[in-house]
């Protein structure tokens, strides 16, 4: 039998979404979720960039059964480009993960780890089950030390050295609320932006569908302003 990494992603997404529905449904909570898989940011970042308020996870989901040649060497590039550089080690094994599933007829066993440790004979950390309970206790109760500064070199690091550095993917954040469900759109998945306090209490206040124009309009204004910045630091170097 073989279990496709798409029906592992989906049901994956689906249990997630459950387990932090249920843990705070009394409360706004505000998510972006990136299915990467099959779009160029996937050779970038990876299959899954997820993120939450003081969480993020970038995960790359593999079965046993197809050639791992690729994911071994891109595994080798990320630890020989982090080096002796022990906060970025720390960063990348609490936030990037490898989960390899191996399915058999009754029962499936799970490969699940910080991606550096991927390859390596160290037992599996996680079931299916167990890591999603991991980033809902997160999400929920979030504990992290690093800084959004740290987490956005992290990404930067990843992509430099399994792809040309640039992912130029827009998302969308969404937000969970008795009020019902919301997107609003944004023009860079690298920017981490539920990390950033000032950010996430802006939205909260002003959060409405993409279809709202008024809104719409002072996120175009944001962008814009963000662009000319780019522009200034180009011309400044």
């Amino acid at each position: 039998m073989k279990l496709y990494e798409n029906v592992v992603i989906g049901n994956f997404l689906y249990g997630l979404g459950y387990s932090i529905g249920i843990s705070s449904s009394e409360r706004n909570q505000l998510s972006v979720i990136n299915l990467l898989q099959q779009t160029p940011a996937d050779k970038e970042l990876g299959d899954m960039l997820l993120e939450f308020p003081g969480v993020v996870r970038l995960i790359e989901f593999k079965n046993s059964a197809s050639s791992l040649k690729k994911e071994k060497k891109r595994c080798d590039q990320l630890t020989v480009a982090i080096g002796e550089n022990d906060a970025f080690k720390k960063i990348s094994r609490e936030i990037h993960w490898y989960v390899e599933t191996k399915p058999f007829e009754e029962l499936c066993l799970n490969n699940i780890k910080p991606y550096l440790d991927a390859f390596s004979k160290i037992p599996s950390a996680h079931t299916i089950e167990s890591l999603i309970t991991e980033i809902t206790n997160s999400v929920i109760s979030p504990k992290s030390t690093i800084s959004p500064i740290e987490l956005e070199a992290y990404l930067a690091l990843v992509s430099k050295c399994q792809g040309s550095g640039s992912v130029g993917t827009g998302g969308l954040i969404v937000s969970v609320s008795k009020k019902g469900i919301r997107y609003v759109q944004f023009a860079d998945i690298m920017e981490l932006r539920l990390q950033h306090k000032d950010y996430v209490m802006k939205v909260e206040k002003e959060f409405n569908s993409i279809m709202d124009k008024k809104l719409e309009k002072e996120l175009k204004k944001e962008r814009a302003l963000d662009k000319e910045k780019t522009l200034n630091k180009g011309m400044t170097l």
